[in-house]
């Protein structure tokens, strides 16, 4: 990790960065992958030099190792890190144990929430007690109006602002309709608890609390929800921004990340034998193929049509209007001969249809399109049944296979 690589006049130059706006080590040494070359040990002094610490991305799954100890169980996570959890039984609440396996501060960390669970829901055999408590339904929000600030009350001032909903006449975009949705589901729950209380109740510690009740990376969403609501309310003279709850809290969220070496890309292996399960022709080969020599994000992935395609003097270009940017940016890349080949074979099988994308749900004989998760979740579904390992993350690991395109941020890490 932290090695990236440019064009310079024509030259692959590769490079190591510890931070956004740190200074560069550039390598000069021949590229390998190999950890005795001397390109891995130029990489590996850059990175000390820097300030980092050297991490080789992983490109296999943890193997969890055998343990007997009832209540403990383990799961690899989309990113091949291995993940240890306590667990009274199925349904019950899983609790995240973060210290290294084996050790002192693990076995006490597993007693502890052993004890925690126990005492919340009884002991695995409390048949009656644990499906009670699992059944129980969260209380709907009052539908009551809220008291003046409190902090129910700014949450409904703030979805009713333009920073939420959008105002074209002062050039605000508001936010997107997918975005309303993860962030009401991220901050509603607080609001049993929280929503009736006055704002100035919503301390550091109590967020703190809230935070660690979290997994890493729901932690990181719920602290960027708030944030951006506590600017608007900071903007709107609401509140002073030294009275903001989040200054300095931290979810734990990009260590989480370093930790887990990154997302596991897909090998060879996964890739020929996708191939080999779905022929061109089939719509989980083109929906493989749009992703694999165009780079696009799953948003602009689900929509690519015949719109996306136009042709120049010498080539056929894809172009599409990225939902990242809400249009304002426009992703080109090239064709590949190979990608044009599994374009045509699609007509073939009756796939594209006349309808206004190329993959999607079959809705009276043509093909409509599809929201970004349905569209996700079909792929997944097309990759377990090839026997694909990493069937959730596929672009960064086909974008640096496809020919003479431009790869995307995220491809050029090869570490």
């Amino acid at each position: 990790m932290n090695l990236y690589h440019d064009n310079f006049r024509g030259r692959l130059r590769w490079y190591v960065k510890v931070s956004k706006a740190g200074r560069r080590i550039d390598v000069v040494e021949e590229y390998s992958t190999a950890e005795q070359s001397d390109f891995h040990k130029a990489w590996e002094a850059a990175v000390r030099a820097l300030g980092g610490v050297p991490r080789m991305r992983r490109t296999k799954p943890d193997e969890a190792p055998a343990t007997s100890r009832r209540y403990l169980i383990s799961d690899v996570s989309d990113k091949g890190q291995l993940r240890w959890y306590v667990q009274l039984r199925d349904k019950l609440p899983k609790i995240r144990i973060n210290e290294e396996f084996g050790s002192d501060e693990f076995n006490r960390a597993v007693d502890a929430a052993i004890v925690d669970q126990i005492g919340k829901f009884g002991d695995a055999t409390d048949w009656v007690r644990a499906e009670k408590q699992t059944r129980e339904k969260r209380e709907p929000l009052p539908t009551t109006p809220p008291a003046p600030g409190s902090l129910r009350w700014y949450w409904t001032l703030y979805r009713q602002s333009d920073r939420w909903l959008g105002n074209p006449a002062i050039s605000e975009e508001g936010l997107a309709e997918s975005t309303r949705d993860a962030r009401t589901g991220l901050i509603e729950p607080l609001l049993h608890d929280n929503g009736e209380r006055p704002f100035a109740a919503l301390t550091r510690r109590v967020l703190r609390e809230e935070l660690k009740a979290r997994t890493p990376v729901q932690a990181g969403n719920l602290l960027s929800a708030l944030r951006h609501m506590i600017g608007w309310m900071i903007d709107e003279e609401h509140i002073e921004p030294d009275d903001d709850p989040t200054i300095g809290l931290k979810s734990g969220k990009a260590k989480a990340s370093r930790e887990s070496g990154g997302w596991v890309p897909w090998t060879e292996e996964d890739m020929a034998k996708y191939r080999a399960r779905w022929p061109l022709g089939t719509e989980a080969r083109l929906m493989f193929d749009i992703l694999h020599y165009t780079h696009l994000r799953l948003g602009d992935a689900s929509r690519f049509g015949s719109t996306h395609l136009q042709r120049t003097l010498k080539t056929m270009m894809v172009k599409v209007a990225t939902e990242k940017s809400k249009g304002h940016t426009t992703a080109t890349v090239p064709v590949h001969r190979d990608f044009a080949v599994s374009l045509a074979a699609a007509p073939n099988a009756g796939i594209l249809g006349t309808g206004e994308v190329f993959t999607g749900k079959l809705v009276k004989g043509e093909i409509a399109p599809m929201n970004k998760k349905a569209w996700a979740a079909k792929f997944k579904k097309f990759a377990r049944l090839a026997g694909s390992t990493s069937s959730k993350r596929i672009a960064m690991a086909c974008a640096r296979r496809a020919p003479k395109s431009r790869p995307t941020r995220s491809a050029r890490k090869r570490r």
